[in-house]
């Protein structure tokens, strides 16, 4: 009697687990945690706001009206907002415009803000331009910086958040332009 009991105990449990719905599959973490930054930074980014934090917490602004961000295969570049549209004399590239400078961004997923390096080529190495956090919101992107050149002289850390902005530091706002 009692080994019938338990089989049919066994029975029950294995009935039960048969008809339960699965479990939900883990979504893609990568993707919460900044997996798609450098897709949704491609395009053409309008400078809306630039300060810099000085001493003392004395905010430079910077004008913005001119310059623009232009982010293609992962490579970053600032051009001008009347770009192609003015033909400049004994220019060079695309529309008689001078060429300009381009960065390679490197991209720290695995860091939240996603932590970002433009790295310049110069004829011996790559070195830092611009160091910093990024969070892209929308058509709305915010960049956290400071030059490479400045930056881990004083195993200076990387901020964490864009509430505080560290002095010597940049903070860009870009809105997407197309």
């Amino acid at each position: 009697m009692r080994i019938r009991l338990i089989a049919l105990a066994v029975v029950a449990v294995i009935a039960v687990t048969a008809f339960a719905p699965a479990p939900f599959t883990k979504t893609d973490r990568k993707r919460g945690r900044g997996g798609d930054v450098l897709a949704a930074l491609q395009g053409t980014w309008a400078i809306t706001e630039k300060t810099r934090m000085g001493p003392n917490g004395a905010l430079t602004k910077y004008s913005t009206t001119t310059q623009k961000v232009q982010i293609e295969d992962g490579v970053w570049r600032y051009v001008s907002a009347n770009e192609g549209k003015i033909k400049v004399k004994g220019g060079a590239g695309k529309g008689g415009a001078f060429a300009r400078p381009s960065y390679k961004m490197v991209l720290d997923h695995k860091r939240l803000p996603v932590e970002f390096r433009l790295k310049r080529t110069t004829s011996s190495a790559e070195t830092d331009y611009m160091v910093g956090i990024v969070h892209v919101s929308g058509n709305t992107a915010r960049v956290l910086y400071r030059l490479g050149s400045g930056f881990g002289r004083q195993q200076e850390a990387m901020p964490t958040s864009f509430d505080n902005v560290p002095e010597g530091w940049y903070s860009m706002t870009l809105s997407r332009d197309r």
